[in-house]
């Protein structure tokens, strides 16, 4: 049987929309589990999924801003990817919208033993890792992978963009200091 409560106040205090954003943000790695992540990694930030029906995870995302033909070229040859070169009239979403020419985008591959998902944007490459055995995660396996790929990275800082997401699901350390 239900119990009236007498003076009618509510049995708990509501949320206020920065604790449930903090709750969702926060739900599968703490605060202090984040900050040392970012302390080990120079390039790649932890990025929260969308949720709902977006169908996203959460991943360790870098951006490399490419700006021409020629930084294109540069940044495929540091990653030691191949340029897959296709038709105009292909499926749009199989090809990259460029002003130069129009490129399969990489999607899963591996670069130095460690296997990401690269996919290519009009001015940019996102490259994400995720968990082998739950690609909407990140894990400590994760960042261990993250530090392996970061050292193929680093000729590239020239051209890359922080954060790489540009919003509040893109953990930046000094937000939270």
């Amino acid at each position: 049987m239900w119990k009236w409560r007498k003076n009618k106040q509510p049995l708990h205090k509501p949320l206020s929309e920065q604790q449930l954003w903090e709750r969702y943000f926060f739900e599968r790695h703490s605060l202090d589990t984040l900050l040392e992540w970012s302390k080990r990694l120079k390039y790649f930030r932890y990025c929260r999924a969308y949720g709902g029906h977006v169908g996203d995870g959460d991943c360790l995302l870098i951006a490399i801003g490419i700006q021409s033909e020629q930084e294109l070229y540069e940044v495929f040859e540091q990653l030691e990817l191949p340029i897959v070169l296709i038709s105009a009239d292909s499926s749009p979403s199989a090809t990259a919208k460029w002003n130069y020419p129009p490129i399969e985008h990489p999607k899963h591959v591996i670069i130095a033993g460690v296997k990401a998902f690269i996919w290519m944007y009009p001015d940019r490459m996102k490259l994400s890792i995720t968990n082998l055995e739950h690609p909407v995660e990140v894990t400590a396996t994760s960042v261990v992978a993250a530090e392996q790929l970061e050292p193929y990275l680093a000729p590239l800082t020239h051209l890359m963009i922080d954060p790489p997401q540009d919003d509040r699901y893109c953990f930046m350390p000094e937000d939270w200091q």
